[in-house]
């Protein structure tokens, strides 16, 4: 299974409203238990490396606020699915 990602933009909403929905499929069937978390901009970095390539990146200096969901098992956190 793949993740899904259903993108709303102004002009397909009633309302005019965007939205961002996206789950967090797992290929083996052994799925692990998920918290929300919701991330403040003073909590976020100021610099992106890439875990496999190591490259760097600098982010915008006035983020906003998004929310999350990683794994909730200790040891087992991965990428913030489904935020």
């Amino acid at each position: 299974m793949a993740c899904t990602t259903i993108l709303v933009g102004k002009k397909a909403s009633y309302d005019g409203s965007t939205m961002i929905a996206r789950n967090d499929d797992s290929p083996s069937g052994a799925y692990m238990p998920k918290k929300f978390v919701v991330i403040h901009p003073e909590d976020q970095p100021k610099v992106y490396e890439s875990v496999i390539s190591h490259v760097k990146i600098e982010l915008p200096e006035n983020p906003m606020r998004y929310t999350a969901m990683p794994n909730a098992v200790k040891g087992k956190e991965s990428g913030r699915q489904a935020g």
